[in-house]
């Protein structure tokens, strides 16, 4: 990695990493501080970097944007890389005058979503278990919940406890090769610490509070707040052998399965929190077991799986599902929801294919082939209920379930 200023220019080449962060928070620093009104970041050389660390830069420069300092973005020279940064909306964030917001849809990912109250932190929320409904396969509704309890509870805490007008920003990955579910969520607020401190003025160091923060019970106001989300989410990271990292003014805590747990003080603070969760999801009743507090297993209450299924059954209009209905690819995120629907509830789940002019038959078997070899003609009959759609749409389905039977594939 490579770092220069030169006036108000920031260049930042090779890759993106952690000390990166560190560095580049530090030249931002010093450019408001010279008086710059406007800071060029120059990524043309840049060549590899992850959401965990280039999401709480993207965060910084938000601040400053909103400190009244413009920054612009070089995108870098690689195509792919160039893609990404607009895909994940960082170069929006760094550079909203230019770059207009993400538009990128995927079954695997989402965007990083900013949200600054409880209506925008709602939708955030649901956006991301939306997403996971549609990318991990065979989950029950409890181990959906556990996942939507973390994100849930760590985006929360900015809202309740960093104290700043931009709110937060979240932005989820799913690694399915690996089965991995990582999350990060950033603010520039008053940090950890400094909001733990209020409550626990013997926390005298960052690196101490930072350390007391992923404990049972720990939160800076126990009368509104039970202080379980940092330690529940490190205990789901933890006991599924993932990862977990927070960087907060003067303290940096890491976690990781081969290395164990570190908290260290970093020469350079980041004013407000950035928090890394990676859950491993290979082994699902662990995420369940991890909900443990007190001594005491947690079921988390109402979920985005309960609301889509009350009233006797969830509806999936299919023209909201996908952006194509030409492949298997395609389909399979489709087929993976309504699984896990069907799976995280006993209720009947409509597909609605109203709007679906047409879709190819790798898409059709897919989808409603395999659902029907899945669950067998009598539990499909009653579990699925498929409405709307035209004739011919019609007909690719019939014809696909019609060729598992006679291939027997039931």
């Amino acid at each position: 990695m490579n770092l220069i200023t030169d006036m108000n220019k920031l260049k930042i080449s090779g890759s993106f990493d952690r000390d990166t962060l560190q560095r580049a928070n530090a030249a931002l620093y010093n450019l408001k501080s010279k008086g710059y009104k406007t800071i060029n970041i120059d990524l043309s050389e840049l060549e590899r970097g992850y959401a965990s660390d280039l999401l709480p830069f993207a965060a910084r420069c938000r601040a400053l944007i909103y400190d009244g300092v413009d920054t612009l973005l070089d995108l870098p020279s690689d195509r792919k890389f160039s893609r990404l940064f607009q895909n994940s909306n960082w170069a929006y964030l760094i550079d909203p005058r230019t770059f207009g917001p993400s538009e990128y849809v995927s079954s695997m990912h989402i965007p990083a979503v900013c949200y600054n109250d409880a209506e925008s932190h709602f939708q955030a929320v649901d956006q991301v278990v939306n997403t996971l409904l549609s990318s991990l396969e065979g989950f029950s509704r409890n181990q959906l919940a556990a996942l939507e309890w973390a994100v849930n509870e760590i985006t929360d805490n900015v809202l309740n406890h960093a104290d700043t007008p931009h709110g937060g920003i979240v932005q989820l990955t799913t690694k399915s090769k690996s089965n991995i579910v990582e999350f990060v969520v950033c603010d520039t607020g008053l940090g950890i610490p400094k909001t733990l401190r209020e409550a626990h003025p013997n926390l005298t160091s960052d690196v101490a509070a930072l350390q007391d923060a992923i404990r049972e019970g720990v939160t800076r106001n126990k009368k509104t707040n039970m202080g379980n989300g940092l330690f529940g989410s490190f205990r789901l990271a933890k006991l599924s052998k993932g990862y977990f990292s927070i960087y907060s003014n003067y303290a940096m805590l890491i976690y990781t399965e081969r290395n164990g747990l570190h908290v260290k003080q970093p020469q350079i603070p980041y004013a407000g929190s950035a928090i890394v969760c990676g859950i491993i999801t290979a082994e699902p009743d662990i995420l369940a077991e991890a909900l443990s507090f007190r001594g005491e297993k947690y079921t988390p209450g109402y979920s985005y799986v309960d609301r889509l299924v009350e009233e006797g059954g969830a509806t999936i209009k299919l023209k909201d599902e996908s952006h194509s209905f030409g492949s298997r690819d395609v389909a399979k995120p489709v087929r993976i929801k309504i699984e896990n629907l069907l799976n995280a509830s006993p209720n009947q789940i409509e597909i609605n294919l109203d709007e679906v002019a047409l879709i190819s038959s790798s898409f059709a078997d897919e989808v409603f082939g395999k659902l029907f070899a899945q669950l067998g003609p009598v539990t499909f009959m009653s579990r699925v209920k498929i409405t709307g759609g035209s004739t011919i749409v019609r007909q690719l389905i019939d014809r696909a379930i019609t060729q598992r039977l006679a291939l027997g594939n039931l």
